[in-house]
């Protein structure tokens, strides 16, 4: 296990244009005085904010980007004075992609450093093996990490950035289907879902909202194929086959990356044409290795939680520090969710004036902070009320295509 931290108080920042000032600004003095807690005023000592992250093991591509993320933040941050006066200090051990490690590094994280507050890991897998450690320990734990609607009813001190949750991650779809002239709607479907709760999740919803399957049903269409594989398949031409056969005109993968990339190239060796074909299971149009699809990566749909043309707070120098940073074409969704965390943690604690975790949960459900996934506000699990985009890889990149009123282009249909 390795367990040296990645940053500390010591390293060089960069130079940004300040934000606090302006995140201030906008909270106002709404929650400025607070009873009781600890203040977080009044003191040299660096605001500690921690957590892990899968920088080794399988979850090491997605991981990094957080990393890049978070400290881009803290640096910010600290270049314009940092929070109430006291610089940030991040803590991110690297949990090898493996929960027990980070149920480990956290217990370490609460014990032995004495953080502030928490990061969520990256993935539901690792971060699920978290949230009880920091529940006991009563720490507000900062989620940008994965998506677990069932997990945030049971959590009191998690919130998310992400502004949909897994049951919401093909609503962006259908919604943008609504607004399609009467012939072109589908009238069947065909959804294939990895062996994996979050997709299982965004097939079938939680307690009947949500997913693919009562999405469809709300709105009469037809599902004429419904089949689970293995996530770990390299061969899925079998599946694609009886997708093709069953002629459904809208074709939905719930998948993760790695088998979201195989099922694209499946389907283009198959010629199967449907209308609309989305990747509603991750956002994978936006991940440095879609762009190696070729051919069987075009006028596929998905979804991100921001744009870089749209005026969210800091995303346009946001987005291009990263994509020079990671060399990557587009920005990755999951690196919004991060950027937007630490703009939420300074936004509360700079109007609360607290870093007692209770109060800032309480301040966070009641209140709503300018990110870089929008103008965000909570629901009382600690999901946040949602807002989300849905994109389609065409030829010349990613086109931002709904809602309407911020489209980057329009949709091409059918799929070839």
């Amino acid at each position: 296990m390795n367990s040296k931290s990645l940053f500390g108080k010591g390293r060089k920042s960069r130079v940004f244009a300040p934000v606090a000032a302006a995140a201030a600004l906008i909270l106002g003095l709404a929650g400025c005085a607070t009873d009781g807690g600890e203040s977080a005023e009044n003191t040299d000592e660096p605001i500690v904010i921690g957590g892990t992250l899968g920088l080794t093991g399988i979850y090491s591509g997605p991981s990094a980007a957080y990393e890049v993320t978070y400290k881009y933040w803290a640096d910010e941050v600290n270049a314009a004075g940092g929070i109430l006066g006291r610089q940030v200090e991040l803590k991110i051990y690297d949990d090898e992609s493996n929960p027990t490690t980070a149920q480990q590094l956290y217990q370490q994280l609460i014990n032995e450093d004495e953080v502030d507050i928490l990061l969520a890991p990256y993935t539901t897998a690792v971060g699920g093996a978290i949230v009880p450690i920091a529940e006991r320990a009563g720490k507000l734990v900062v989620n940008a990490g994965f998506v677990a609607k069932e997990l945030h009813g049971k959590a009191d001190l998690m919130v998310s950035t992400w502004p949909y949750q897994e049951s919401e991650y093909p609503r962006p779809l259908f919604e943008w289907i609504d607004t399609l002239p009467e012939d072109q709607k589908p009238k069947s479907l065909a959804v294939v879902s990895a062996q994996n709760p979050f997709t299982l999740v965004a097939r079938s919803g939680v307690n009947g909202e949500g997913g693919v399957l009562n999405y469809a049903k709300d709105r009469g269409i037809e599902v004429v194929v419904d089949e689970e594989y293995d996530q770990t398949a390299t061969d899925l031409s079998s599946l694609i086959s009886r997708v093709k056969q069953s002629n459904a005109d809208m074709f939905i993968a719930l998948s993760l990356p790695n088998d979201a990339a195989l099922i694209a190239n499946t389907v283009l060796q198959a010629d199967y044409r449907p209308d609309i074909y989305c990747q509603c299971g991750s956002q994978v149009t936006t991940l440095p290795n879609w762009p190696d699809t070729g051919e069987a990566g075009v006028n596929v749909f998905a979804t991100t939680t921001s744009w870089p043309t749209l005026p969210y707070n800091g995303l346009k120098e946001f987005s291009d520090y990263i994509l020079s940073e990671l060399s990557v074409p587009v920005l990755p969704a999951y690196a919004s969710a991060g950027y937007a965390a630490g703009q939420v943690i300074q936004q509360a604690v700079e109007a609360t004036g607290s870093l007692d975790s209770e109060v800032l949960r309480e301040y966070i459900g009641k209140n709503t902070f300018d990110t870089a996934v929008g103008k965000i506000s909570y629901n009382e699990d600690g999901t946040v009320a949602f807002s989300a985009l849905l994109l389609q890889y065409q030829k010349g990149g990613n086109a931002l295509v709904w809602p309407e009123n911020v489209s980057t282009g329009d949709a091409v249909m059918p799929l070839r």
